[in-house]
């Protein structure tokens, strides 16, 4: 099927005309891709669960919105690398972090975005922690104490970790880009309704060692401030569970997570300290 001289296909071949299996089409599409970006098969899930309309007509009102060439976006969709500035337009627009979408593309996040860290003894699952049982409006003098702090600039490159850029090691980059280890299980349960495993068990996630399930897609998009349905395309692990017990405040803490990102271990020491008193 063609539209205006242009193909509305996924990138790699045409789709039946039913909407519904668009992107199940583009994930075999891509499938064949070998080594280019995976951001294009990302951003086209994504488009598609938000729209539900063909992702041409989306990427073209995209393009127009953050005045990215709409044949630079066209490639990119069709796997070729997105560059710093696309990606730094393009975070707005979708109103996902600017240091996220880097992430989301496997890439290095730039210094200028990149978190605090990795620090210790205390990183950001103490502030996480001590936000967890707060009364509301605890949690917003919580957040107006975090976000009081200054924040050094970062002078060295953000790890990339090692991890492969599949479903596990994106989930596993993205609590690292909050200054979160992967060792977190706990709060991963307690946010987000995570499984009941240890903190290994999550850590294992980025190298593929353990399976991804939908529940922990869910659970991750909880604790990351991310609509589940959403977090369920960027990583291709579904569906979105709706039953889920995730905490009444997990989007104030996710938000919480990110304001102390920049934060060092003796900063986040101090503001949980503080709480306590």
């Amino acid at each position: 099927m063609t539209l205006n001289g242009r193909s509305t296909a996924p990138p790699g071949g045409p789709h039946p005309l039913s909407h519904v299996s668009l992107a199940a089409q583009a994930d075999v599409a891509f499938s064949a891709m070998g080594d280019q970006s995976p951001f294009g098969l990302r951003l086209w899930r994504l488009l598609w669960q938000r729209h539900r309309v063909l992702v041409e007509y989306s990427a073209g009102m995209l393009a127009r919105t953050t005045d990215i060439s709409y044949p630079d976006l066209r490639e990119v969709l069709h796997g070729s690398t997105p560059n710093d500035e696309m990606l730094r337009r393009l975070g707005p627009a979708l109103g996902i972090h600017a240091a996220d979408l880097f992430v989301i593309a496997g890439l290095e996040v730039p210094i200028d975005l990149a978190p605090a860290g990795p620090t210790s003894p205390w990183d950001v699952r103490q502030i996480v922690r001590t936000a967890l049982t707060m009364s509301a409006g605890r949690r917003v003098e919580f957040g107006e104490l975090i976000q009081s702090l200054p924040v050094e600039p970062r002078t060295d490159p953000m790890p990339m970790f090692g991890y492969p850029d599949g479903p596990g090691g994106m989930l596993l980059r993205l609590v690292r880009n909050r200054n979160i280890r992967p060792w977190c299980a706990r709060i991963l349960h307690a946010v987000g309704d995570g499984p009941y495993v240890d903190d290994s068990t999550v850590a294992m996630l980025g190298s593929g060692r353990v399976v991804i399930t939908p529940q922990y897609v869910t659970a991750f998009a909880h604790l990351c401030g991310y609509a589940p349905e959403e977090m369920v395309a960027l990583v291709g692990v579904g569906p979105a569970i709706t039953s889920t017990r995730a905490h009444p405040a997990s989007a104030e803490i996710a938000a919480l997570a990110w304001n102390a990102r920049g934060l060092t271990s003796d900063q986040i020491e101090h503001a949980v300290e503080a709480v306590r008193r």
